[in-house]
């Protein structure tokens, strides 16, 4: 007796149809409800771009190629004029093999309040073992428990930032002078007692410092190496604020 074999499409257990157009019309079906569930998850917001900037925690480590930090604690203090100024306490590594001038370390920090309406101006350090002593260099390879102290000044116009960023090479930029004709600094205007922010900043309860990536490489004028901030920042780290 002769034996058949059984034809495909009547077999109880076949999934897909066998006809062309069958077949064509499940994956249409599969790729409409594909498409619905992609645009249902965007909506709700599981397909946005991870930001790539971390965000911590007071007290974690923050690293860098210039240096590493862990900042502790921040809050408002007076200087030795009697003016408010942010002070941040932190532990402090240069991971250079030279010393590390303080200046390239304010570049490299960015300070902004929620408010917007107070400006970091310039930053001095000092280590809690030696308070009296202003520091000037960070020696490589040394852990040192630091305080990092900002003056601070009602934040600027946007026009007038634009304009001290273009004159960041001006090694008295920042410093809260009014700008003259060719660039330069009224020093008139620069010695005056900044005034006190300290009723805007009874207002603030929390402030953020963006730690940027540092390199090693030429200027654009100068061919010679020092340490520069590039587009990426390698950390960011909210503190709740209280007063000192």
């Amino acid at each position: 007796m002769a034996h058949h074999a059984p034809d495909p499409a009547d077999q109880p257990g076949g999934l897909l149809p066998q006809s062309t157009l069958g077949r064509v019309a499940i994956v249409l079906v599969a790729a409409a409800v594909l498409g619905a569930a992609t645009l249902a998850l965007w909506a709700a917001g599981g397909l946005a771009r991870a930001d790539v900037t971390p965000r911590l925690k007071p007290g974690t480590e923050v690293r860098t190629a210039m240096y590493t930090l862990t900042p502790h604690k921040a809050e408002f203090v007076k200087d030795d004029a009697g003016l408010t100024a942010l002070q941040v306490r932190a532990d402090l590594v240069s991971n250079d093999t030279k010393p590390i001038q303080v200046s390239a370390l304010d570049q490299a920090i960015q300070v902004s309040f929620p408010s917007g309406a107070i400006d970091a101006a310039v930053l001095s350090v000092t280590y809690t073992r030696h308070p009296g002593g202003l520091v000037f260099e960070i020696q490589p390879g040394m852990r040192e428990e630091v305080l990092l102290t900002w003056s601070l000044r009602k934040a600027e116009a946007e026009d007038k930032k634009k304009q001290q960023e273009q004159n960041s090479d001006n090694p008295l930029a920042g410093l809260g002078g009014e700008q003259v004709e060719g660039g330069g600094i009224d020093l008139e205007t620069l010695m005056e007692t900044p005034e006190d922010v300290a009723p805007l900043a009874e207002k603030e309860d929390e402030v953020t410092l963006a730690f940027s990536e540092m390199e090693f490489a030429p200027g654009f004028t100068d061919q010679s190496k020092s340490w520069k901030t590039t587009d990426e920042t390698a950390a960011e780290v909210a503190f709740p604020l209280g007063q000192g």
